[in-house]
């Protein structure tokens, strides 16, 4: 990655720029994704494309080399398990960082996030190179010098960007399992909520706070580290002999977050349960069985109202449940920052402003609502937001209560959203 870094300084000191227009390199394909443009270049061998992804800008939060390693992080855990970051560089007014992650097909790809001024925001142009393309191999350098035009001319897509026709371009394929379209989709899709007919419900929830060892990501400009590590972890016990351990906090995106809450999660469907994390439960009267899809058994030891086994102590973990709230709740931000708030009534309806920054923002979620109303519920720790124009979207949602019993602190998805009235 330390050569991919030196590559781009050089590139930009040489590049002369040109004006950009939305018409890919010669010989590359480009085609429309969603509310993306993916160009796609051609190869001589299976696996040697190369791909660049044009988002829609985004609006940075706070300074802006932590929201774009933020932004880049949480990109880069949708295409895949993080595996090394490279810290955030600055050269010539571009941001520019290099992700390695293993996508599900266990094909290791480097991903080359750019980040530049335009009009309406910070364009993050992404670029995937498989492994078997090398950092200086021709088509990464047109795809650098690429971008580096685009941001020269502040080029940003807008949602009335088309392609240019090609009528004799058709789109790459490979034998690798690589499919530039499906990999490097990176916008966030709201999952489901599960309907009520096929709501399993729970028979337990435990929590484990201590120390685990295995993979880590500590925090924006960081890279991925091995060890012991703390960790909050949920166990959760479902009617249907389903189980599933998850993360509690999502600042490790090595683990299992459940960003959305549990309210999306379909453990009536034996598909959906297969792998990771889950596993099948049983009780033994004195002890709980588990035995895991992947990996070995676990046996917990019921101890008064918690489980025991090697090394770990599981207590009740009280998911929220039905709660109907009355306030305003603002997530406060420094000095000259735009704070986002929500505003719950008894009555179930709601309006927000920058709630969507819960789940990544516009440029991860171009289709949360950035400002909205409507109803909200809160089931099996997940506060379900209804918004008017039919969108819906379940946040993982923990309220912490002062001791009157008046929630305090709302935290959607780890943010913290602090009651002012």
């Amino acid at each position: 990655m330390c050569r991919l870094v030196w590559m781009f300084c050089l590139l930009l000191a040489l590049t002369t720029f040109s004006a950009a227009q939305l018409t890919p390199p010669s010989g590359w394909n480009m085609q429309s994704t969603g509310d993306a443009i993916v160009m796609t270049s051609p190869a001589q061998n299976p696996g040697t494309h190369v791909a660049l992804l044009l988002l829609q800008p985004g609006s940075p939060i706070g300074p802006l080399k932590t929201w774009f390693a933020s932004q880049t992080a949480t990109l880069a855990q949708i295409s895949g398990r993080i595996l090394e970051a490279s810290q955030v560089k600055e050269q010539g007014g571009i941001l520019f960082r290099v992700i390695q992650v293993e996508n599900q097909n266990r094909i290791k790809l480097r991903l080359v996030f750019y980040g530049y001024a335009s009009t309406r925001g910070i364009s993050i142009p992404i670029l995937q190179v498989p492994p078997a393309v090398p950092d200086n191999d021709p088509l990464v350098v047109t795809a650098t010098q690429y971008v580096l035009q685009l941001a020269a001319q502040k080029f940003e897509l807008n949602p009335t960007t088309q392609p240019a026709a090609q009528p004799d371009m058709q789109p790459a394929q490979s034998n690798s399992g690589w499919r530039p379209k499906t990999d490097i989709d990176l916008t966030y899709h709201a999952k489901a909520i599960i309907p009520k007919e096929r709501d399993v419900p729970l028979k337990g929830v435990y929590v484990f706070i201590g120390y685990a060892f295995g993979p880590s990501y500590g925090g924006v400009g960081t890279t991925m580290t091995w060890g012991q590590r703390a960790t909050q972890q949920l166990l959760l016990l479902f009617a249907n002999g389903v189980a599933a351990k998850t993360d509690l906090k999502g600042d490790n995106l090595a683990g299992h977050h459940q960003a959305e809450g549990f309210a999306t999660m379909d453990v009536a469907n034996p598909a959906a349960v297969a792998g990771a994390p889950y596993g099948h439960w049983t009780d033994n009267g004195d002890t709980i069985h588990i035995q895991w899809n992947i990996g070995g058994p676990t046996d917990l030891a019921k101890k008064g109202n918690a489980l025991e086994g090697k090394g770990e102590r599981w207590t009740p973990f009280q998911l929220v449940e039905g709660e109907r709230l009355e306030g305003a709740f603002v997530r406060k931000m420094e000095a000259g920052l735009r704070s986002q708030w929500i505003v719950l009534h008894k009555n179930g309806t709601f309006e927000g402003d920058g709630v969507n920054v819960t789940m990544g923002g516009e440029i991860v979620s171009p289709n949360f609502p950035a400002h909205g109303s409507g109803t909200y519920d809160v089931h099996k720790g997940s506060m379900i937001l209804f918004f008017q124009n039919g969108f819906t979207q379940a946040i993982a949602c923990i309220i912490d209560a002062a001791p009157n019993g008046d929630a305090r602190t709302v935290l959607l998805n780890g943010f913290p959203f602090e009651r002012v009235r």
